[in-house]
């Protein structure tokens, strides 16, 4: 029955109310049974309306049943055989319901590592016919607690990362989606969590300030404040301008969304390697909560509970239908894997977990076409952390040659009574470090997004955020028990962000996104060294020690660096500003094209200052020594005037070329061309202060990949060919500089070419109703296409060049695994039993800059598992044990090289054994 006019609608709507009005429900069963009742066909005349005839019969058949047609002309035994198929196809439509509740009620399903089935329900928006638009209603009823969040229904899987709601197969790019319930489950925390989550992505996270975060191995930039992310993070559509301000916990999410690939074109800020977007729940007109208690701990804490922690989340309506709002807290303390065995540390433990933040939200909705959305968060920690374990101290350089002076032969000399520092594997349990404070870090900010709905015109959005980010570390230079050195950087950042955007879809076959992007950074960066009594006699060379080593000099050895305070101060500025736009063209409804572009100026800014004074912030004075006087220069250098500010500005373009086909409903395919750029930085050289020339950093990418479902839509894999080129990326790497006491400076620099090609896999299978199965992975052969310029490692002394061209960059393996499961299992006294296992490998790769061969992590693999208890449908309380690296390895995520006053030690050492009980109530 084609019903395409006004009556045909009346008649659509008097088979409507046939099934509002009885135990029919379904809409193909009502025409069903009118047929039975009403033999006479539905006609229509030339125009395609409805006859008059039809139209009365319909009516008839709803004022007055009981006299239908039917009854003339069938018998009773025909009659009663049309009943007898009437209740077979009742019957028919009650089971398929039934089937439908238990697909959504059954079970507890969660998304492995890349399903998420349902959005955010109090986000959840209808489909209207501009689907490129942002549609402004109120907030629906949140899903109750009996109805999951990942269900088994592979097709709808709702993304927002092309900035609308979305079915994740329907989106032509690369794209994982880790869903609530899955972080919820796995207790995904933080960045380092979700490594073990999402194929492709790796994360150095020792503190906020050297958090790097990578895609395809391509991507961390830590450490230097200057320099823009390649990986971008995103959190409620405000774009993070430091990549440390994603150093917290995160609570009460609706799902992560992890893009590879250049963007830009919709996403925020331009970006070279891809994005991290992170939606939480909005608030909701109906109550929805929950509380989670946790006590656990490590093979530090034994049987004493060394963790403690809480989360929550509540959201209700304040003003019915107008108002909302939804608060989330969360506290996360959790003794460290390292034990300080210093007398004067007091058995603290380093590698800690200390932090408490929250978020609180409001949601106004005046209209059905207006909505505003108020964001604010906090969070803080104050852990001691940060230490790089020494694993090794070698003797001789690459050729055999000795090494004339170490960090162990410094130790050794009688002014430390034959100290031996701790290395090895003893380094990972234990630590000697005297002079350790906690570091402080601080996130928070406020952002208002509004929703417009203009009719015609389109939707217009516009958020707008201000962040902060404090960060405050002073680390035991030495770790050792001696007063030698305690250094570190303090960074203080402040970010005002605002992005204007119109969508429309001014004709059915073209859709349109375009906007305004504004962004300004303002970073004061202190990098401040105090030096101790002990320190002269750690850094003196060996000559220089010999002659203070003297009952008439010795005094000298502690007045040479005793209380000098060195420092370095640059002030980093970026103001942003960019247009944006793309297109999607519907040229049927199976083949599709998105096309892109944005346009960024940036103008950048910055000075440098270096300084040596007394701790009190008084003048150095000389030593009287001239010997004293040399180890105090070589360790504080030169200092330097504020320099003029140093300005540049330029123009960066991003663009994109996507079509895409859907064979089916069950398969598409797609490829993309895509390019992006990232200005340069304002680089100064830390020894005398000069300018450095740092080129922007440009990146192509090419993607062709296929989504699909089989198996009755129980099975999805989506799987993507790439192929990325990136010229000048810019990175920290170390250069000789004789005038530091290692020889080597760090200093942010252009690699000339790096490539990546390769595979990755997504894929999820639920053959049950309450089991599921995820597999992801990708095989990345990441290599330095160019870079035969680059700085030897520590070890060679032979040349000073090297040619690493061809080799595998930095911390990219070349293999990545991740398997799951997930069973939620109804058994006796309406309980339901729930278990899972979450297990990611990665093969070798070397994690030092200049690919020394001490930088090599081996392949290791990581298990999580869990197992619970929870109470009937509703899952309204759960008890679950879980364990994280329950078979305790032993990795690490950065690896420093030894110089001439440290060892080789493991900067990022990842967590260790952890088991846990977790007591849960949904509300």
């Amino acid at each position: 029955m084609n019903v395409k006019n006004k009556e045909g609608r009346q008649a659509r709507a008097t088979i409507s109310t046939i099934e509002k009005g009885g135990l029919i429900k379904n809409h193909a069963l009502a025409a069903e049974v009118f047929k039975l009742f009403c033999p006479q066909p539905l006609t229509f005349d030339a125009r395609g309306n409805l006859s008059r005839l039809s139209l009365i019969l319909l009516g008839a058949f709803v004022l007055a049943p009981n006299y239908s047609y039917a009854k003339a002309k069938n018998s009773p035994a025909n009659l009663a055989a049309e009943v007898a198929q009437l209740k077979k196809k009742l019957g028919e439509s009650q089971q398929e319901n039934q089937q439908l509740k238990n697909a959504l009620v059954g079970s507890n399903k969660t998304d492995a590592v890349t399903t998420e089935t349902t959005v955010n329900a109090a986000e959840k928006k209808p489909v209207k016919e501009k689907a490129a638009s942002v549609v402004v209603v109120k907030p629906t009823e949140p899903a109750k607690e009996d109805i999951p969040a990942e269900g088994k229904n592979l097709t709808e899987v709702v993304v927002t990362s092309r900035r609308r709601e979305e079915k994740l197969q329907d989106v032509p790019i690369p794209i994982s989606v880790i869903g609530g319930k899955n972080l919820e489950r796995d207790r995904t925390f933080d960045v380092q969590d979700l490594t073990k989550r999402a194929p492709s992505l790796t994360a150095t996270t020792p503190n906020a300030r050297r958090t790097g975060i990578s895609l395809r191995g391509i991507g961390k930039a830590s450490g230097n404040d200057s320099m823009e992310p390649a990986v971008g993070v995103m959190v409620d559509d405000v774009f993070m301008g430091s990549v440390g301000m994603s150093y917290q916990d995160f609570t009460d999410l609706d799902r992560i969304e992890v893009l590879r690939g250049p963007q830009g074109t919709l996403m925020g800020k331009n970006t070279t390697m891809g994005l991290l977007n992170y939606v939480t729940k909005a608030p909701s007109f109906k109550q929805r909560g929950f509380f989670e208690g946790e006590v656990g701990g490590n093979q530090q804490s034994g049987v004493i509970p060394g963790a403690f922690k809480g989360r929550a989340a509540y959201s209700n309506s304040v003003v019915d239908d107008l108002l909302a709002f939804s608060a989330s807290l969360n506290v996360n303390k959790q003794q460290g894997d390292i034990i300080d065995t210093n007398p004067q540390m007091k058995g603290v433990s380093i590698n800690e977990r200390n932090r408490y933040g929250g978020r609180l939200q409001f949601l106004l909705t005046p209209s059905d076409k207006v909505s505003f959305r108020i964001n604010s968060d906090y969070s803080e920690g104050r852990e001691y952390s940060n230490i790089k374990p020494a694993q090794l101290d070698p003797t001789t350089f690459a050729n055999g040659v000795l090494r004339p002076i170490t960090f162990t032969s410094r130790l050794a000399r009688d002014y430390f009574g034959g100290y031996k520092p701790i290395i090895g594997s003893a380094a990972w349990n234990s630590n000697d470090s005297g002079q350790i404070q906690p570091l402080i870090t601080k996130n928070g900010g406020v952002s208002g997004k509004l929703d417009w709905d203009l009719g015609k015109v389109g939707t217009f959005t516009s958020v707008l955020a201000y962040r902060e980010n404090h960060f405050d570390a002073k680390n035991d230079s030495d770790e050792t028990k001696f007063s030698i050195a305690v250094g570190g950087t303090k960074v203080d950042t402040n970010q005002y962000s605002g992005e204007f955007r119109l969508a429309s879809k001014p004709f059915n076959w073209l859709d349109n996104q375009g906007g305004l992007f504004l962004m300004h950074v303002d970073t004061s960066s202190l990098s401040r060294t105090l030096y101790g009594q002990d320190a002269g006699a750690f850094y003196a060379s060996n000559a220089q020690y010999q002659t203070l080593n003297t009952a008439a000099n010795r005094s000298y050895l502690a007045s040479s660096l005793n209380n000098v305070n060195s420092t370095t101060l640059t002030t980093p500025k970026t103001d942003s500003v960019a247009l944006f736009d793309q297109v999607n063209l519907h040229f049927t409804e199976k083949a599709n094209l998105t096309l892109g572009v944005r346009e960024t100026y940036e103008e950048k800014s910055s000075d440098i200052t270096k300084r040596a004074t007394n701790a009190d912030s008084s003048s150095l004075q000389a030593t009287g020594n001239a010997t004293a006087d040399a180890i105090r220069l070589a360790q504080t250098q030169t200092p330097i005037a504020t320099t003029p500010r140093s300005t540049l500005g330029e123009w960066s373009t991003s663009w994109l070329v996507n079509p895409s086909y859907k064979i089916n409903d069950n398969l598409m395919v797609y490829t993309s061309v895509s390019g992006g750029q990232k200005s340069s930085p304002v680089e100064f050289n830390s020894s005398n202060g000069s300018f450095i020339k740092i080129k922007p950093e440009k990146s192509l990418d090419t993607e062709l990949g296929a989504k699909s479902l089989f198996l009755d839509k129980k099975l999805m894999v989506n799987t993507n060919l790439f192929f990325t080129h990136v010229q000048d990326y810019q990175a920290t790497t170390s250069v000789i500089d004789p005038s530091t006491p290692t020889g080597y400076r760090s200093q942010l620099g252009n690699i000339p070419g790096i490539e990546a090609m390769g595979l990755e896999l997504d894929s999820a299978y639920y053959p049950t109703s309450y089991l599921s199965f995820n597999a992801g992975g990708s095989y990345n052969h990441a290599v330095y296409s160019d870079w035969s310029t680059a700085t030897c490692a520590v070890e060679v002394t032979t040349q000073t060049v090297c040619n690493n061209t061809g080799k595998q960059i930095v911390g990219a393996p070349s293999l990545t695994g991740i398997f799951g499961f997930d069973i939620h299992k109804p058994i006796n006294y309406g309980l339901t039993a729930h278990s899972w296992a979450n297990t990611v490998v990665r093969s070798g790769q070397n994690l030092d800059a200049l690919l020394s061969v001490y930088g090599k992590q081996e392949a290791y693999q990581i298990t999580d598992i869990g197992i619970g208890l929870m109470t009937g449908k509703k899952t309204k309380y759960e008890v679950n044990l879980v364990s994280n690296n329950i078979f305790d390895t032993r990795y690490t995520t950065s690896i420093n090289p030894y110089s001439t006053t440290g060892p080789v030690g493991f900067d990022g050492l990842g967590a260790r054994r952890y088991v846990g009980l977790v007591l849960r109530a949904n509300f």
